[in-house]
């Protein structure tokens, strides 16, 4: 039976089912599912079905040099836009509805972007700022370039086959959702995230380069070749740490956590490690 959602705001009972907004809401607190429905245009619930596999992709995530390269790049033009905009249905009505374009050939997005599963690679180069909502899950051959420079809302950028966040937005003003990737390495985090950061279901063997201060709860679960914690010593969790299906054995002192360390009854070495130093528990 699965928990209820206000306790256990990390539950996978069915990975990969359901709308978007069914999906998220699992995790997102009711404004921000009720914004994420809206800007996906499901008005009404509709029923849960198998989203399809995505397809075996090589290492699409860039290097620091490759990064470098783009930075160089020039900013985007309006033709540009268009004609990015027209390889997933979309035209130049829609660009011009979408993004505030600035005299130094910057823009801007004034409300929501949500591009699920729209078979794009990358995002413009000049998008410096969304201002609300930015939604780029299911596109399996997505990189990471630098852009947007901001997200003032949610950002949700999973199943994407990415296996490095180099190239993220530079800042955020809400959850950072990024499960279901290849990330093995977490250099391009942000050193604070204000509200949830899931990393569910990835390659992670380690956590260097992870969030210094997180202000809602942290998953790490599903990290079936995590072995090491040790560097979330000294990290500040506001809610709750989700540690269930690793193979981690110990957890370090010295991690401030508002809420409960939620892990499975068969991960006995770690609950026996996690009581001796004092941690707050909940098995599921």
């Amino acid at each position: 039976m699965s928990p209820n959602s206000l306790d256990n705001p990390f539950h996978h009972p069915e990975p990969n089912k359901g709308t978007p907004s069914e999906l998220t809401g699992r995790f997102l607190d009711s404004a921000t599912t009720q914004a994420l429905t809206e800007a996906l245009g499901e008005d009404e619930p509709s029923k849960s079905e198998p989203q399809p596999n995505l397809p075996p992709t090589s290492d699409i995530s860039m290097s620091t040099e490759e990064q470098r390269e783009v930075e160089k790049e020039p900013y985007w033009t309006k033709d540009q836009y268009i004609e990015w905009a027209e390889s997933f249905g979309k035209d130049e009505a829609w660009v011009n509805e979408t993004f505030e374009f600035q005299p130094d050939g910057t823009t801007i997005v004034n409300a929501n972007l949500v591009l699920e599963g729209k078979g794009i690679k990358q995002l413009p180069i000049g998008l410096m700022e969304v201002k609300g909502i930015l939604y780029i899950s299911e596109n399996p051959s997505f990189k990471l370039n630098g852009y947007p420079k901001r997200v003032d809302g949610y950002f949700g950028c999973s199943h994407n086959n990415l296996s490095s966040l180099q190239g993220m937005p530079e800042e955020f003003d809400g959850d950072i959702y990024l499960e279901s990737n290849k990330i093995s390495f977490l250099g391009g985090l942000p050193n604070e995230v204000m509200g949830n950061l899931s990393l569910y279901h990835n390659q992670l063997e380690n956590l260097n380069g992870i969030s210094k201060e997180i202000s809602g709860n942290l998953n790490l679960g599903g990290n079936n070749q995590l072995t090491s914690l040790e560097a979330l010593k000294g990290v500040k969790i506001g809610g709750d740490l989700w540690l269930r299906d690793i193979p981690a054995t110990t957890i370090p002192v010295g991690i401030q956590i508002g809420g409960n360390i939620f892990i499975k009854s068969s991960q006995t070495d770690l609950i026996a490690d996690a009581k001796r130093k004092g941690y707050r528990l909940r098995l599921k």
